[in-house]
């Protein structure tokens, strides 16, 4: 009887309850769901259980990562297209050279961003507190 108090008593974080209501490691998946925003939400409601911070400083961490790699993206080509097009003939030509490249670099980066998100979701679901490279790092110096 001492050992099934025991194995009960102890229950990981993701499968304790939260203030928000469902067990953590559906917070953590909802999280996820809108990065940045859902996380950001569930970042600041979630004040009982670490696991669904944990991924929710992850998910704002990891949306706003996201979206400045795609500005970036966008501002470069944008500077470049419109030094290439006060060019005669070369510059139209070298614009619609970097606007081809520019293409298959988004879907690249998006194949990838879509992998990860998708990676994220599956292991907060399944309750294991993943590590991404950069994002983690960021996301325990500044969130957590």
């Amino acid at each position: 009887m001492a050992t099934e108090q025991n194995v009960s008593a102890v229950e990981p974080a993701a499968t304790t309850d939260t203030s928000l209501g469902p067990d953590g490691n559906v917070v953590a998946l909802l999280a996820h769901v809108f990065t940045p925003i859902s996380g950001i939400l569930v970042y600041l409601l979630e004040e009982d259980n670490e696991f669904a911070r944990y991924h929710a400083a992850h998910s704002v961490v990891f949306g706003i990562g996201v979206i400045a790699v795609y500005a970036t993206l966008q501002a470069l080509s944008l500077v470049f297209n419109t030094l290439a097009g006060s060019v005669p003939v070369i510059g139209f030509l070298l614009a619609l050279f970097v606007t081809i490249i520019e293409i298959f670099v988004s879907l690249a980066i998006w194949l990838v961003v879509f992998v990860a998100w998708l990676y994220l979701l599956i292991t907060a679901y399944q309750g294991e507190a993943t590590r991404l490279p950069v994002v983690s790092s960021l996301a325990e110096k500044h969130l957590l």
